[in-house]
């Protein structure tokens, strides 16, 4: 009796963990899912296009440079999506327009990646490990928590909507969403700076302009 007991109690806990987390689950979701669309619209590509070899270029220059260029050029390339978010959040229309941004960051990866595998094999896997993979993930955890609290705060203004639902304080409710989005900024800034270290230590490895 006493494991069936706790069976049910460890079932119920995850069943609430997932419930109090589904926005946060959903955006993870959209990330992968944008991530995989990436890789599928590269592959259905020419993978000589111009366009993929002109931006993978670009971006393996600008790593290439110093380490402070290195790491500006990161954030600055950042800084669209998380205003993007941002701004998606302060309108009602924000849960369409949140979870469109996770994905298409996510598709950005996704080809980058798919990219430097298709074209230069062992050398672009190891080259994705070393440079592209360690800010990427911290960068995705900044996307996601960010989207989850945007969602959150444009699903509050939509019941703005709908007067037989409790009002919501919107006006503690968009100082906590500052707050909260400032503060997910410092994950944007500590991708910038992992991968301008990482270019640092190992970009000298690599040429991609031969």
């Amino acid at each position: 009796m006493k494991n069936t007991s706790s069976k049910t109690k460890n079932k119920t806990s995850i069943l609430e963990t997932i419930n109090q987390n589904n926005s946060l689950i959903f955006m993870v979701f959209c990330f992968l899912l944008g991530f995989l669309v990436g890789v599928l619209i590269f592959k259905t590509q020419n993978i000589s296009a111009g366009y993929y070899s002109a931006e993978f270029t670009q971006l393996y220059n600008k790593l290439n440079s110093s380490f402070p260029l290195a790491v500006l050029d990161s954030f600055l390339s950042q800084l669209p999506y998380a205003a993007a978010i941002f701004l998606s959040g302060t309108c009602m229309v924000g849960a369409i327009l949140v979870p469109a941004v996770a994905a298409i960051r996510g598709a950005a990866y996704g080809m980058v990646m798919a990219y430097a595998y298709f074209s230069y094999g062992l050398m672009g896997i190891v080259f994705c490990l070393l440079i592209i993979i360690p800010s990427a993930v911290i960068a995705a955890i900044a996307v996601i928590l960010a989207c989850r609290e945007a969602l959150g705060f444009s699903l509050s203004l939509a019941r703005l909507a709908f007067p037989e639902t409790k009002k919501p304080r919107i006006e503690q409710d968009f100082k906590l969403y500052c707050m909260r989005q400032l503060f997910v900024l410092i994950f944007f800034v500590t991708s910038a700076v992992v991968q301008g270290l990482m270019s640092a230590s190992f970009i000298s490895f690599f040429d991609f302009n031969g």
